[in-house]
This record gives C-alpha cells, sequence and structure tokens, in this order.
C-alpha cells in the first residue's frame, strides 16, 4: 500500500504485515484510523480502516489471535525438565 506524508509530500509504502497488523490493532482497540508514522520526516499520518482493508481484501477479523490461542495448550502441556546434577 503507497501512503504519500500529508507533511513532506514523499511516498512510502506498507507491506502487507504492516497492513494485516494495523488491522488487528485498530479492530482490536476499537480505532476508526491507523496512525502510520512517515520514515522520512517522522510525522504521522493517519489512515482509515476503509483505506486498510481495500489493500488487504483477504484480511479476516481475529485471524492474528487463533495462533496465539494455539500455542498456549501447547505449552502447558510441555512437562518441565529437572536439571540432573553433572556427574564427574
Amino acid at each position: 500500500m503507497q501512503i504519500r506524508c500529508y507533511q513532506c509530500q514523499k511516498p512510502y509504502a506498507l507491506n502487507k504485515e504492516a497492513i494485516h497488523a494495523a488491522l488487528d490493532l485498530i479492530t482490536t482497540e476499537n480505532l476508526s484510523h491507523f496512525d502510520a508514522p512517515c520514515p522520512h520526516c517522522r510525522r504521522v499520518n493517519r489512515v482509515s480502516r476503509k483505506e486498510l482493508q481495500r489493500a488487504a481484501p483477504e484480511w479476516k477479523p481475529g485471524a492474528a489471535e487463533k495462533p496465539a490461542e494455539a500455542e498456549k495448550p501447547a505449552e502447558a502441556e510441555k512437562p518441565a525438565k529437572a536439571e540432573k546434577p553433572a556427574e564427574e
């Protein structure tokens, strides 16, 4: 997704991972826009939810939460390893 900074007018891009992370953030926090900082002048540019969804039509709400939930039970099932003293 190409964005043109409102301050310095230089274009910069957001990749798909950044767009999906932004959509996850604004969905979980119930925001109407995402603040994308310009890498050139560091000024924050507002990107609306509609623009982000247009750039990533394949994104589904809650997609980032499912892998995190899948990892938690696996970690709980791991037995704690007891360290054995070194034998000499």
